[in-house]
């Protein structure tokens, strides 16, 4: 889900910023070989880790479209609260299902390589979400945080 919600956010804030377009395939490498390092994943490790990988993110970027889609819903003027209401169960439903999908993928990943890499690596996904957020958003003239 925050990958999905990361790369939208930097899409258009790269090519700002840098005056070339966005590449999702050079975003994706540089992911990989930042989680490769910053896990000490083996080649072996990481030719089982990133299928799955992979697979999980676009399985989930999936149920976050139609989660987006039901927030973008626009109801009648007459529509009730049990109307809206039912659009949030649907919401949650989702949420719940994406939840559940992720918990399925790291055990798939945990089997695939050690946990304590499987850990290693989702601390790892988040440190380069963060840092290529910050990397996009910091404006010049301020100062850059480490």
């Amino acid at each position: 889900m925050a990958f999905l919600t990361l790369l939208s956010a930097i899409a258009p804030l790269s090519a700002q910023q840098r005056n070339r377009q966005f590449s999702p395939q050079d975003f994706v490498k540089r992911l990989e070989s930042f989680i490769v390092r910053e896990a000490c994943l083996t080649p072996t490790e990481a030719t089982a880790f990133f299928p799955i990988f992979h697979e999980m993110h676009d399985k989930q970027r999936g149920i976050n479209w139609k989660i987006m889609e039901l927030k973008k819903r626009s109801l009648p003027a007459n529509a009730t609260d049990r109307d809206y209401y039912n659009i949030i169960k649907e919401i949650n439903s989702l949420k719940v299902e994406s939840a559940e999908l992720e918990d399925s993928y790291y055990k798939k990943m945990c089997k695939a390589i050690p946990a304590k890499k499987v850990h290693a690596a989702m601390k790892a996904e988040d440190r380069f979400h963060r840092r290529m957020l910050r990397k996009f958003t910091d404006r010049p003239g301020q100062q850059q945080r480490k």
